[in-house]
């Protein structure tokens, strides 16, 4: 008798075992999918705040990066996978909004920059925490028990989004003329 209780308690640990891990692949694939969203979000928020700031200083170079990824962001936003379009498009924007014509802008204006800065800087979280989301289901999905039983189901594995995302560099404001030294607040 004692015997078939160890049995019954066994299969009931790890029946309760199995539950746990596909339902925390679960969990981790709806974190993926909010990360996503809120990733695509902020890339649609930094390409109008780019597309905005070229069409106000007149940045034909950056008004067409924007615009390229404007486009690809009606599909994002429609469901369609973060695929190496989307990535090249990103990228394009990134190095257009580090272009010498921007950063001029930024020395002479920069509170017109500071939007597309601030945006620029929540595209990176934006991305970290989507793929560190990622990373923490293809960790899981990865393991053998979960593989082996196919606790993931048919759900493909998250791809990692990678961007240039590394933030325009804009130089500090030059030292006060009547400050020798170039101290603040001398």
């Amino acid at each position: 008798m004692t015997g078939v209780v160890v049995v019954v308690v066994a299969v009931v640990v790890i029946a309760t075992y199995l539950t746990w891990l596909a339902s925390r692949l679960d969990r981790l694939a709806g974190r993926v999918d909010a990360t996503r969203a809120g990733l695509v979000t902020q890339l649609v928020a930094r390409a109008d705040a780019a597309y905005e700031l070229a069409t106000r200083r007149d940045l034909a170079e950056l008004a067409g990066a924007a615009g390229r990824a404007r486009v690809g962001h009606a599909d994002l936003l429609a469901g369609a996978g973060l695929g190496t379009a989307a990535e090249d498009a990103e990228n394009e924007l990134s190095r257009a909004l580090r272009a010498p014509a921007v950063v001029a802008v930024g020395r002479h204006a920069p509170a017109e920059v500071a939007a597309v800065d601030s945006a620029a800087a929540r595209v990176a979280l934006a991305r970290q925490f989507h793929n560190d989301a990622v990373g923490d289901v293809r960790s899981l999905a990865g393991r053998r028990l979960v593989r082996v039983l196919h606790l993931s189901g048919h759900r493909p594995l998250p791809a990692y989004f990678e961007i240039d995302d590394a933030l325009p560099a804009r130089e500090e404001d030059p030292p006060r003329s009547d400050d020798p030294a170039g101290l603040p607040g001398a």
